[in-house]
Formats: C-alpha cells, sequence, structure tokens
C-alpha cells in the first residue's frame, strides 16, 4: 500500500519525551491569549508526560484557551481519547485554570482521530472487531462522555469576543482505505452552510476571527511551489474552503497535519486571508520530500535509497502562543524538547475591521515578496569543508522510515561543513545543496547533486552547532578527469548564497587520503 502523508503512522512507532517550558514572553496586555498545539498524536496516560507539562505551561501564563489542530490521537480508540481528557482535566479541572479562571478546549479532529481505525497500526483485523472501541463509530457519544460537550462537523465557539469555527476531520476513508472500510463514503465539509448561517454581519464584526481544520488548506501554508518547483503531496486537500475563507480578510486560518516545522518561513502565509501552520508537538517532524537526511512521506520506499539516515525529527516539539491585540496578532513560537524560543515571533499588523490582510498592497507575509526580500546565507569567512572516504557506507533502508541497511555496505565519499545561522549571516540557512563536479577540459559539469539540512535545522538557532554532512556512493562518481565538491546554502525561500569548495582531485585521490 501506498504510503502518503494521511497514513504515515500506520507504519510508524511514535516516540515519546518530556519537554520543558518556554519562558513566558513579555508585553502588554493582550485581548486574548491562546495555547497553539497540534498532532499531539497521545495514545495513553504513560506517554501523556509532555502533553500535560505543555498543558501547565499554558496554565502558567494563564491562556485563555488551548487550540490543537487535530490527531489528538492515533488508533482512533476510545482509550487515546480517555488519555487526552483525563491529561486535560488533570491540568485544567473543570476546565478551570489554577487561577480559577476559565479556560476553553479548543480541540478539534484529525484523520488519525476519525479514520486511525483502518489504518494498518490499529491492528484490527476487520470492522466488526473495530466498532466498539472506535471513535469513528461513536462520535457524538464518546465526545459528550469524555469532553462534556456536543461533537459535530463544524463547531463555533465565543471566547473573549472572538469567534472560533473548529471544522472536524471529514472522513476519507472511502478513496483510502476501500478494503477495510468499505461501504464507508467520503464526508464533505458543511463550511458554506456554516459561513452563510453565522452571516456576513457576524463574520465582519469590527475584529478578526479564527477558522481551524485538520490538514492544510491548499496553496497556502508550506506550500513551497507557489515560489517555485512542481505540486507535491503536501497534506493539502482541495476543497470549497479557500475559495470561502478568501471572502474575509480578518480570517486567521490554523491546521495542523503536515508536521513542517516552524522554522519554516513558509509556515505563515497571507493573500485574501492569513493561514497558520501549527506543526507538530509529537515528535514527528516533516520535511520537504528529496532530501538526503529529510523526512517526508514522497521519500518511502524510494529506489535507491538515500545515502544516509534522516536528522533527529523526535526531538522536534514544537506549538505557539498567540497573543491578539487591538492592532495586531503575535504568534511566539516555542521549542519544548530543549526549553528555547524557536525563532523570532510572527506580528501580523491588524488593519480596519479587524482585517489582518491591508485594504491596498501586499500583505506583510505574501510569499513572493518575502521570497525577493530576504537575504541569502552566507559561510562564515574562512569556513572550511572536508571529505573523508568511508571505506564502509551505508544507506537508509529501502522503507525510508528510518535505521541503516547495514548488511549491503558500500564505499562512501563524506562532504562535511558547518551550519549556518545569523550569527555571522543576514540569515540561517534552511538546507544546503552539496554538488560533486567534473572538470573535462574547459567545462565544468555537474556529476551529482544532493540537498541535505543542518542535524539540527529544526531546533533553535542556537542548538544549530553540529557539523552538517553529505553522503555520496563512491560508484556514482566514476570519471576519468578530476572531481571537486561544492556546497551552496540556501534559505527556505531557495535563494542560495555563495558556495565553499574543495581542491580538485581525481576519484583515486580523494578515495586514498580522504580529502581535507
Amino acid at each position: 500500500m501506498k504510503l502518503n502523508r494521511r497514513m504515515f503512522l500506520s507504519t510508524a512507532a511514535l516516540g515519546a519525551a518530556g519537554f520543558n517550558l518556554p519562558a513566558r514572553a513579555a508585553g502588554s496586555k493582550p485581548n486574548l491569549r491562546v495555547g497553539i498545539l497540534s498532532d499531539v498524536h497521545v495514545t495513553a496516560v504513560s506517554n501523556a508526560e509532555w502533553f500535560e507539562k505543555a498543558l501547565r505551561y499554558f496554565d502558567s501564563i494563564k491562556v485563555d484557551g488551548v487550540l490543537i489542530t487535530g490527531d489528538l490521537t492515533t488508533w482512533n480508540k476510545k482509550k487515546e481519547f480517555e488519555a487526552v481528557a483525563a491529561t486535560w482535566y488533570k491540568v485544567f479541572p473543570g476546565d478551570r485554570r489554577s487561577d480559577g479562571e476559565h479556560v476553553e478546549k479548543l480541540f478539534l479532529t484529525g484523520n488519525h482521530d476519525v479514520d486511525g481505525w483502518a489504518y494498518d497500526g490499529a491492528r484490527f483485523k476487520n470492522r466488526e472487531e473495530a466498532e466498539p472501541e472506535s471513535f469513528f463509530f461513536h462520535r457524538e457519544a464518546f465526545w459528550k462522555e469524555l469532553f462534556h460537550e456536543d461533537y459535530k462537523p463544524i463547531v463555533v465557539k465565543e471566547l473573549k469576543g472572538y469567534t472560533f469555527i473548529l471544522r472536524n476531520w471529514m472522513s476519507l476513508l472511502e478513496s483510502e482505505h476501500q478494503g477495510m472500510a468499505k461501504g464507508v463514503k467520503n464526508e464533505q465539509t458543511p463550511i458554506v452552510d456554516v459561513l452563510a448561517q453565522l452571516g456576513d454581519a457576524k463574520l465582519r464584526a469590527g475584529k478578526p476571527f479564527f477558522y481551524a481544520q485538520h490538514e492544510q488548506l491548499d496553496d497556502t501554508v508550506n506550500a513551497t511551489w507557489l515560489i517555485r518547483g512542481a505540486k507535491w503531496d503536501n497534506g493539502q486537500i482541495p476543497s470549497v474552503t479557500r475559495d470561502c475563507l478568501s471572502k474575509y480578510p480578518n480570517c486567521i486560518a490554523f491546521s495542523g497535519h503536515s508536521h513542517n516545522s516552524l522554522t519554516d518561513e513558509r509556515s505563515i502565509w497571507q493573500g485574501a486571508f492569513t493561514a497558520v501552520n501549527c506543526s507538530c508537538a509529537r515528535g514527528y517532524a516533516f520535511t520537504p520530500p528529496g532530501r538526503e537526511n529529510g523526512f517526508a512521506c514522497p521519500d518511502f520506499n524510494r529506489t535507491p535509497p538515500f545515502e544516509m539516515d534522516k536528522f533527529d525529527h523526535q526531538s522536534v516539539r514544537q506549538g505557539m502562543v498567540m497573543e491578539v491585540f487591538d492592532d495586531r496578532i503575535t504568534f511566539a513560537k516555542r521549542e519544548f524538547t530543549f526549553d528555547q524560543v524557536l525563532a523570532d515571533d510572527w506580528v501580523v499588523p491588524l488593519y480596519a475591521g479587524g482585517a489582518a490582510v491591508p485594504p491596498t498592497g501586499t500583505p506583510k507575509y505574501d510569499f513572493k515578496t518575502r521570497a525577493a526580500a530576504a537575504k541569502a546565507p552566507v559561510f562564515a569567512k574562512g569556513a572550511k569543508m572536508s571529505v573523508a572516504y568511508v571505506k564502509e557506507g551505508y544507506r537508509r533502508t529501502v522503507a525510508g522510515m528510518g535505521g541503516l541497511d547495514r548488511k549491503n555496505p558500500h564505499p562512501q565519499l563524506k562532504v562535511a561543513f558547518p551550519p549556518i545561522t545569523r550569527k555571522g549571516s543576514p540569515s540561517r540557512a534552511f538546507e544546503f545543496r552539496v554538488v560533486c563536479e567534473a572538470q573535462d577540459a574547459d567545462m565544468v559539469r555537474v556529476v551529482e547533486e544532493r540537498r541535505v539540512f543542518s542535524p539540527n535545522a529544526y531546533q533553535a538557532e542556537t542548538r544549530d552547532v553540529a557539523p552538517c554532512s553529505c553522503n555520496f556512493p563512491v560508484s556514482n562518481l566514476q570519471t576519468s578527469g578530476v572531481i571537486r565538491f561544492v556546497v551552496f546554502p540556501i534559505d527556505c525561500w531557495g535563494n542560495e548564497g555563495a558556495p565553499v569548495k574543495s581542491a580538485w582531485k581525481n576519484l583515486k585521490a580523494w578515495c586514498a587520503d580522504g580529502g581535507r
């Protein structure tokens, strides 16, 4: 069965780890403060300790609500929802903070919460075995019992005068799991009817309103193709929702599902409205596909496999705190594993009528404008690269989920170079393009090129200090002439900085002394 971004946990084992609490952001008192998480994937109370710590942080800064944009659980089982509820009420008994004030649950379901019973990892033999304990078949009853509120396709809540529209997952089992879910039809979003019922007078009431669903809205956040390249599966499901929301410049739309990092500036997008990626709090970060040490569903079962394992994506646990003021909305990005501010805040100005998009001109977080204005990353003066011969190198396993194929060693050349942060560079490197070039008379041609991330690309800049590397199989570099290696730093917009280069040597020399 082909894996995609909506099914990856069917064959992956979730890892749990605690996370520490970042410091509370300073500033004037906002009208509204909301803690934001996504893809928390709780499976039991025993592995929800990190989730509890996140909620306790939100309690400590006195949030008015907590938004979780889906995938509260992994396999759609009632006991998982019980663990989510038990953890929530342990921190917020009676939906109240430790100071006694109310805190609103702004929860919605994702694909794993609704369709997860049919995924391979749920390990149900058939539909009959799944039905008694699966949320899919008891949505309204289970939600009412555990969270003490109604479950509907779309729930509308008011919080301190602001409207939140929470769209629960619409099942896609008909198209994704026809075997296990035979006869189950895809569900359609009622967003058109809900917005009509609320009415423009309500939605344009002089302030922003907030919409949330699990999957990313098509052609918004992390849509790399809006800048360059072809469209790929980033968890964006085409629907009528984007067109509906485009009528409202005061709409802020949240999503999760893609597990993309908040260190990627493409995680906030502005066009006719504003969209924000909420990342993943569980420690299963995804990257764009095609990167040598990345982790992306389109790369699973890749042939030939990558020449190195993925970076440590399980320590990537991210979230945000949103604060709403009269004239702006701020998003403070938090890294929960190592207790650090992840990156600079996003600050979205508000205009007349609560619009986050200006009545004329280009929005602040427009992709193309930011890409054109961005300054490419620069290696520090005197930065060095090295090339080492590895007699027994290892590819990633064919399945691509992680781990190395140690049964089939082969010679590699390992190119190493320093990471780039804003300490000495106008921008942080998002990734690197590593090229092997051959010299033929008066011509230089590319033999092979690869893309890699630094080992801590998705962590705070202060942690991005470990050397980067990229492996090439020696068998791919055979040439009668001399070769060299060139490393280009690239920002998240695709802007390339000046490269560092190795010396020219023939392949035999590289393998004999490993280069320097």
